[in-house]
């Protein structure tokens, strides 16, 4: 029998664990959970970067105006601000900055309060700004448009000047007060009708040496609290603006007598139930005029489209510049464009005699 000697098994030998290679794997592993945090990170942020909303602000005198009141974060005039940054600012005033171009205001949505007077823009546009409640544009030299049709909680609108031939205020049924027009010379707004008779909560009014204006409609039902009214319009020389402007109220009878709250309103106008009473009639002669400001030509329609008429274009000293007979069936326009940029006066004359001035802007 054969036997095999047995060789016992030897244990493995146990290689010692070296402590530098260990602080190497360690720091390997932290060094790579550190950059895949980091790459993490950055890739959030790029991400947030690319698909956060932007508002554009095309007019760079805007745009400095916004990072003059620290609301553009990035503090660079780059034609663009984080909509973020604009869209819960309560309050803007950037009064006086050379701004042409009011684009990018729209996205303002919690905008209460505004005033963007002493600028250049020749439209404003709030249709947006639904929770506007204060607007301000003194001394708008340029603007001829604006549309508050969309905000409803609007309780105070002022302006000094501007070129605005008219005023739509029908859906600002929250109007509290409206100032128009600066104790200056006559002619500082061109609006000849406004309709107040939807603000039942009016308490303020006043319409300062508004040349133009002709009617103004207050029949609210709610006069009895439209006790702070001034209507008053003086030309150059110290004369009053005529025809005097005439005013529809809730009691013809109690404002003709004086009464309250007729006896509180200081005003140099007339009271009808019905301003519009007569306009119809041949002695009356009504004529407007448009666009105004005009570049090359200006139109004139009036109740009679086949009338004649006489035109003279006089300049703001007076000085006659043209005469000429038109009838509108056949001639509407006025040939402008040889005029200077400027103001000037149409005097348009009926077949009746019947005469009109009408103040346009030339640019």
């Amino acid at each position: 029998m054969n036997t095999h000697a047995h060789t016992p098994t030897r244990p493995h030998a146990h290689t010692p664990t070296r402590p530098h290679a260990t602080r190497l794997h360690v720091q390997s592993l932290n060094f790579l959970k550190t950059m895949k945090t980091f790459i993490t990170i950055l890739i959030l942020g790029l991400s947030t970067t690319s698909f956060a909303q932007v508002t554009n602000i095309p007019d760079p005198n805007f745009e400095q105006a916004l990072i003059d009141l620290g609301i553009d974060s990035d503090g660079i005039v780059n034609g663009q601000v984080l909509t973020s940054d604009i869209e819960t600012v309560i309050s803007l005033n950037v009064e006086n900055k050379g701004i042409q171009d009011l684009t990018g205001l729209e996205d303002f949505a919690a905008l209460e309060n505004l005033n963007v007077s002493f600028n250049m823009m020749t439209s404003l546009s709030l249709t947006n700004n639904v929770n506007l409640k204060e607007l301000i544009f003194n001394t708008s030299f340029n603007l001829v448009d604006i549309d508050v049709s969309n905000n409803i909680n609007l309780q105070s609108l002022r302006s000094s000047y501007s070129l605005l031939t008219q005023l739509d205020l029908t859906n600002n049924p929250n109007l509290l007060e409206l100032i128009l027009g600066e104790p200056s010379p006559a002619g500082n707004h061109l609006i000849e009708f406004l309709d107040l008779s939807h603000h039942s909560d009016l308490i303020k009014l006043q319409l300062i040496n508004l040349e133009y204006l002709r009617i103004v409609d207050l029949r609210s039902g709610s006069n009895n609290i439209l006790t702070d009214v001034f209507v008053e319009c003086t030309l150059d020389g110290g004369f009053d603006c005529e025809p005097y402007p005439c005013l529809m109220v809730d009691d013809v009878v109690a404002a003709q007598n004086n009464q309250f709250p007729y006896s509180e309103w200081n005003v140099m106008a007339i009271y009808s139930e019905d301003c519009t009473a007569g306009l119809s009639d041949n002695k009356v002669a009504t004529y407007s005029i448009h666009p105004n400001p005009a570049q090359n030509e200006l139109f004139i329609t009036a109740q009679n489209p086949t009338e004649n008429l006489k035109i003279k274009t006089f300049n703001i000293e007076g000085k006659l510049l043209s005469a000429q007979s038109i009838t509108l069936q056949d001639q509407k326009a006025i040939d402008v464009s040889q005029l200077l940029n400027g103001i000037y006066f149409l005097n348009i004359e009926g077949e009746k005699g019947n005469t009109t001035i009408k103040k346009f802007i030339k640019q």
